[in-house]
Formats: structure tokens, sequence, C-alpha cells
């Protein structure tokens, strides 16, 4: 295979992905043994892009690469994505959200202890919204979380009466 079709490769594979690739990822994705060759083609797509200067970068750390955007647009871009940037910290609060609500802010917080950053975020990511009664900030899910995990509200409703794992109490 030449060089242009197995940096083709390894582009797409770095684009959809969406997450850190190993060398060993890129050489079994290009059917190469080599991995000398795909860290030296791994680099001159990563330089091709530092001199675009474009917002799409390639990081290289050690044995792995990834394709990602500048820092600093990450925060004008990041409601154009189908798929958000969610941590796993971020999908705990939104399952214990999903599963208890309506919940009072302060419950999640008596729960799983500090948890606001995560919960702006997830409002921020339009995953939860928040409305005011009497002295509580109360939270639910919105739609987007309906459609983006494919869930309904009546299913979790459903889970709840049968038990589940985040049934902390």
């Amino acid at each position: 295979m030449e060089d242009t079709e197995i940096k083709k490769l390894i582009e797409g594979a770095l684009f959809i992905s969406g997450r850190n690739l190993t060398l060993e990822d890129l050489a079994r994705i290009c059917g190469l043994g080599n991995l000398g060759k795909v860290r030296q083609i791994a680099d001159e797509l990563k330089k091709e892009y530092e001199v675009r200067n474009c917002a799409i970068k390639i990081s290289a750390s050690e044995n792995t690469y990834l394709m990602d955007i500048e820092e600093n647009l990450k925060s004008l871009v990041s409601n154009f994505s189908l798929h958000p940037e969610i941590t796993k910290g971020d999908l705990k609060i939104l399952g214990f959200i999903a599963y208890h609500q309506p919940i009072k802010q302060a419950e999640v917080f008596e729960n799983l202890g500090y948890v606001y950053e995560h919960i702006k975020k997830l409002e921020e990511l339009k995953f939860i919204e928040s409305y005011r009664d009497k002295n509580y900030k109360i939270l639910k899910t919105t739609k987007k979380f309906e459609d983006y995990f494919s869930l309904k509200v009546s299913d979790l409703k459903k889970a709840k009466n049968e038990g589940s794992i985040f049934n902390y109490k």
C-alpha cells in the first residue's frame, strides 16, 4: 500500500474515533506491522495540519495520536456536535438525575457530592433543565436527553419501580 493511502487511513481513523489511538491501533487499521512506518506517516500528517493553521489539530504523546479541534474553538462550536464531550462523572450525575427526576439539586449534592460544575455543563449541553420551586433548584432531563440516549422518561419511571443501580438510598 502506498504512503498516501496509509495516510488517508490514519486520518480517517483519527477523525472518526474521537479518542486517542495507539500506534498499534493505527498499524492494525493500515494492515502494517512496521510501527516505525506508521509513526512516520502519522507525524507527517500531524505536521500537515500544523502547516495548514486550521481549526483541526493532531496531538501526539508517546505512542498515541488524537485528532481534535483547537481548544479556543471548542466552546464556540460544541453545540453542533452530535456527540458532545461527556465525562464519566457527567454521565453518573445525568443518570442519577434522570432516574430520580424531578429532583432537587441539593439532593443530588447529598448523594453524589460536589456536582455543581457537572450540572452547569449538563445544562449548557441542554441535557437537563432547571426551574425554581420555593428555595430549591429542581432538575429534570430534556427532550435532547431522550433523543440522544434513545430513552423515554416513562421508561425511566418503569425502571425505577423495578429497582436499579441508581437507587442509592
